[in-house]
C-alpha cells in the first residue's frame, strides 16, 4: 500500500517542488520511503520532505512520486519500478494476491530487483507490450489487468512519450483522482494532494475498471475491464447446500490470499455478522488476530462485541468515545475523508476510533466486512423493495449499490485507514466471492416478504463454521446506529449554536443539489424510516462551517 501522484506541466512550470508538496500532504500513506521519477531516472529518499528541488532539474515537466507503506517485500525497494529494458515506468497502490504465481512465469525472461508484489506488474506489462511490437500500450494494459488477482491503482509511463496512463481495479477498491489547472495536469491517491498544489474542484475519481490518459490534456475514460458480477437472472445456485459450500470455498480462499505471509491482522469489529464471520475464519488461519470496536459507551456495538468476543474467544479492544471526543475529532475526520457529507462523517467516527487502537498496536493490515450487505441482501429496505417489485428489480438495486461502493464507502475507508498508516482489506469483495454471491438465487437470501434478516446464505455459513445462531441472526444495524453515533452530531451542532431557525430555504435548495452518498441517502429512506437515516439540516450546516476551504470539499454537487 502507498500513496502515488504525478504531474505534467502545461507550460514551463517545474513540477518537482509541486510533486514534493503532493507527497508531503499524503505522507501518512507512506512512512517507509519515497520514490521520485525525474527525467527517466528514479530517485529514492527516506521521506518526501527530503526530496531535492534544486540543481539541474529546474525545467522538469513530468514527474511521478511514490510513498510506501511496506506490507509485501523488503522495505528498501521504492517505486516507481522500471521494466527490464527501461522503457516502461510504473507505480502501484494496492495488493496483488497472485504475484508469486505470476513471478514464477516471468522470472526466466525478466530480472526482478525485489520480492514485492508490485514489481510483477511492470514485468507483465513489458511482456504484453513487447507482444504488440511496443505499439499499443493500452492493449498491453488490458491484458495485464486480466491476469491480476488483486486491487490496484496504477500510473504507467512509456519513457518515449510524455503521457501517463492511470488505471483502476474492477470494483474501484483503490482510488485515484485527477484534475488540472492552468499550469499542470495531475493525479494523486487523495484529493488533498491535488488541492495542495492549486488544483481545485472539480477533481475526478477514476471510474472502476477504467483507464484515463494524461498528456497535454485529459482523455475520456476508457473501459478496460468488467466487474466480476453475474448479471443473469438465471442463478447458478438454487440449492441452499450448493450455495453455502460454494460461498464457503470462495470466502476461505479470499481470506487466505489476503492473509498470506502475515502473522498479525486486525479486524474492524462491530459485533454484526459480517465482521464476526471474518474474525472467526481469520482466527483459524492467522496466529494473532485482534478485533477493534469503537462507539459511544453503552452502545449496542460495544455491548454485543463484548458478548461475542467472550463467546468465540476473540481478542477484543474497545475505544469508548464520548461527545467531547467526537467533537474534537470531527475537523480531522472531515479533512481525512475529504467530504463534509453528514452521513459520511457519522459512519467514519467509529471506524476512525477503532483504527486508532489498531495503529497503537503497530498493525499494518486490518480486515473489514464491507460488501456483504450489497452481495447478500442485508439492508432493511431490500426486503421492502422485493415486496414491492420482486426479485429481479431487487437484484438491480443490489448490483447498483455494489458498483457504487467505490465512492460511497471504499474511498472513505481507505483514507481513514491510511491516515493511520494501516492498509484495509475487504475479503467480501474478492472477485470469486462477488461472482459466487451474484450467482445465488435471490430467494435463498431473502426468503419472503416478511424476512427481516436477509443474508440467509451468509448467516447459515456462519453457523456452519461455529458461530452460534443468536449471533448469526443478529439483526443488521448501520455503523452509526450500532455505535450510538447517530444523533450525537445533532447535540454537538446545537451545543455550538446551530439550530433549525438558522436553516433557510436557500440552504435547503443547496443541499438538494448535493450528491447523495450511500443507498440509505439515495433511495433507502423511500422504503424505510426517513428520520432514522437523515441528519438534521442544521447538522449539515454545522459541518459546512467546520470546513474552512470550500474548494476542499469533494462530491458536493451532482456531476
Amino acid at each position: 500500500m502507498c500513496g502515488i501522484g504525478g504531474l505534467i506541466s502545461k507550460d514551463s512550470t517545474n513540477v518537482i517542488p509541486l510533486t514534493k508538496s503532493m507527497m508531503i500532504s499524503m505522507n501518512k500513506r507512506g512512512p517507509d520511503g519515497t520514490g521520485l521519477l525525474i527525467d527517466n531516472r528514479v530517485y529514492q529518499y527516506d521521506t518526501p520532505e527530503k526530496i531535492l528541488c534544486n540543481g539541474s532539474d529546474t525545467n522538469t515537466k513530468l514527474a511521478l512520486g511514490h510513498i510506501r507503506l511496506a506490507i509485501v517485500g523488503e522495505r528498501n525497494y521504492i517505486q516507481p519500478f522500471k521494466s527490464c529494458d527501461g522503457r516502461l515506468v510504473m507505480e502501484h497502490n494496492g495488493e496483488i494476491y497472485n504475484y508469486k504465481m505470476l513471478r514464477e512465469k516471468l522470472k526466466k525472461e525478466h530480472k526482478f530487483i525485489s520480492n514485492t508484489d508490485s514489481e510483477v506488474i511492470i514485468h507483465l506489462l513489458e511482456h504484453y507490450y513487447k507482444e504488440t511490437g511496443f505499439s499499443d500500450l493500452l492493449k498491453a494494459i488490458r491484458k495485464t489487468v486480466a491476469d491480476l488477482d488483486g486491487i490496484y491503482a496504477l500510473a504507467i509511463k512509456d519513457q518515449k512519450e510524455d503521457k501517463i496512463y492511470l488505471v483502476r481495479d474492477r470494483l474501484g477498491i483503490r482510488q485515484i483522482y485527477y484534475g488540472q489547472n492552468d499550469k499542470v495536469i495531475g493525479f494523486a491517491s487523495e484529493r488533498k494532494g491535488l488541492w495542495q498544489i492549486g488544483i481545485k474542484e472539480p477533481t475526478i475519481s477514476l471510474l472502476p475498471g477504467h483507464c484515463v490518459i494524461l498528456s497535454d490534456k485529459i482523455s475520456t475514460p476508457i473501459k478496460i475491464s468488467e466487474p466480476p458480477i453475474n448479471y443473469s437472472n438465471e442463478p447458478t445456485f438454487s440449492n441452499l447446500e450448493d450455495a453455502i459450500l460454494s460461498y464457503k470455498t470462495a470466502l476461505y480462499n479470499s481470506i487466505k490470499k489476503r492473509s498470506q505471509d502475515l502473522s498479525r491482522i486486525g479486524i474492524i469489529f462491530s459485533g454484526g455478522i459480517d465482521s464476526v464471520l471474518i474474525a472467526k475464519i481469520t482466527k483459524e488461519l492467522v496466529p494473532n488476530v485482534t478485533c477493534y470496536t469503537s462507539g459511544i459507551a453503552g452502545s449496542d456495538d460495544i455491548k454485543f462485541s463484548k458478548v461475542i468476543a467472550d463467546e468465540l474467544d476473540l481478542d477484543l479492544k474497545i475505544n469508548e468515545l464520548d461527545v467531547k471526543d467526537i467533537e474534537n475529532m470531527l475537523p480531522n475526520i472531515l479533512n481525512i475523508i475529504e467530504t463534509n457529507n453528514s452521513t459520511q462523517a457519522e459512519v467514519s467516527i467509529p471506524i476512525f476510533g477503532a483504527l486508532k487502537l489498531a495503529a497503537k498496536d503497530g498493525l499494518r493490515v486490518v480486515f473489514t466486512g464491507q460488501g456483504a450487505d450489497e452481495l447478500f441482501g442485508g439492508y432493511s429496505w431490500y426486503v421492502k423493495i422485493f415486496s414491492k417489485y420482486g426479485y429481479k428489480k431487487l437484484k438491480e438495486y443490489m448490483i447498483q449499490d455494489l458498483l457504487l461502493l467505490y465512492k460511497e464507502t471504499l474511498e472513505r475507508e481507505d483514507k481513514i485507514s491510511m491516515a493511520n498508516s494501516i492498509e484495509m482489506r475487504e475479503p467480501f469483495l474478492d472477485s470469486e466471492v462477488v461472482k459466487t454471491a451474484t450467482s445465488i438465487n435471490m430467494n435463498l437470501n431473502i426468503v419472503n416478504n416478511n424476512d427481516s434478516f436477509g443474508k440467509r446464505v451468509h448467516r447459515e455459513l456462519a453457523i456452519r463454521v461455529g458461530i452460534p445462531k443468536y449471533i448469526a441472526y443478529r439483526e443488521k444495524q448501520a455503523a452509526q446506529h450500532g455505535a450510538g453515533i447517530h444523533g450525537i452530531l445533532t447535540k454537538i451542532a446545537e451545543k455550538n449554536g446551530f439550530n433549525k431557525k438558522m436553516v433557510t430555504k436557500e440552504y435547503i435548495a443547496d443541499i438538494a443539489k448535493r450528491e447523495k452518498l450511500g443507498s440509505s441517502e439515495r433511495y433507502g429512506y423511500l422504503f424505510d424510516d426517513k428520520i432514522s437515516w437523515n441528519s438534521a439540516t442544521w447538522v449539515q450546516l454545522y459541518l459546512d462551517k467546520l470546513t474552512t476551504n470550500r474548494n476542499q470539499i469533494a462530491c458536493e454537487i451532482k456531476r
